[in-house]
């Protein structure tokens, strides 16, 4: 009798595979975003425009803070937005507040009279830029916030440079990465050893991020070891402080290190209490 019962297709099992196949569809077709760009998944860069002041501002991820001047960027954009006005949307009072100041602005700079124009009665020009930063400072601040920064970069991944900063007969460096009366010492000169990846940099610094640690410092920098086998390497070198009012203080200085030599002085610091400094090059 079993030899002459005729196969059943559409069974139970049969039914079972379709119902799963059909409920996997339905479920890719929800999970997975249909059309559009895929959004970034990292913000790296946001910048503000102040139309009172024309000044730019910027919230910059940490990959991008040893850009200098100069440097070329890739950038890429994800998404962008165009502020809303009161025609879009007329029960907004944001936008009406806005709207509102940005009138007063404008009626502010213009003389109610038509009158000619003289000194007496001539608006006032809005301050300059460099007239509203109040700092003895122009160019970029360290990449980590601090109050004191002793730090030099160079170009190539392959040199192996290291900073030196001391007071006395102590010193901060990558071996004594730590002492209070001077700083501590900051880089990312290091070796995964489960990848084999490089996360070296070009730049050390020893930094002051609590106050301002009054003294003279002697600011040193030897060049140990290169994978292009370059005989010498010119370092950046910047001394930075701020202090409690917000008052920055920055200069830069430059130097050629040879390799396999001593440790050379690249530059004698006076720091005092209130953040100023005289730097001596040498």
């Amino acid at each position: 009798m079993a030899r002459n019962r005729e196969p059943q297709i559409f069974n139970i099992s049969f039914l079972d595979v379709i119902c799963g196949a059909l409920g996997a569809v339905i479920f890719l077709f929800i999970a997975v975003p249909k059309g559009g760009s895929s959004p970034s998944y990292k913000q790296q860069l946001a910048v503000s425009y102040d139309t009172l002041h024309r000044q730019l501002f910027a919230t910059v991820d940490d990959s991008l803070r040893r850009k200098r001047p100069g440097d070329t960027l890739l950038v890429i954009l994800a998404d962008y937005k165009e502020l809303p006005s009161v025609k879009d949307c007329p029960e907004c009072p944001e936008c009406e507040l806005a709207e509102t100041v940005e009138n007063r602005r404008v009626a502010a700079a213009i003389p109610e009279s038509k009158t000619e124009m003289t000194p007496e009665n001539k608006q006032p020009e809005p301050p300059k830029p460099e007239e509203l930063k109040n700092s003895k400072y122009l160019g970029d601040p360290p990449g980590v916030p601090c109050k004191v920064s002793f730090e030099v970069s160079w170009a190539d991944i392959g040199d192996n440079v290291d900073l030196f900063v001391c007071k006395g007969a102590k010193c901060v460096s990558g071996g004594a990465r730590e002492i209070r009366d001077i700083g501590q010492w900051d880089s990312g000169k290091a070796k995964t050893k489960f990848f084999g990846s490089d996360l070296r940099t070009t730049q050390e610094a020893v930094r002051q991020f609590d106050k301002v640690i009054p003294g003279e410092y002697k600011v040193y920098a030897v060049f140990k070891a290169s994978i292009k086998n370059n005989a010498s390497v010119a370092v950046r070198g910047l001394v930075y402080s701020k202090n409690e009012n917000g008052d920055e203080q920055g200069e830069p200085f430059s130097s050629t290190l040879q390799l396999n030599t001593e440790r050379l002085l690249l530059a004698t610091v006076t720091m005092a209490e209130n953040g100023e400094f005289k730097l001596v090059k040498n």
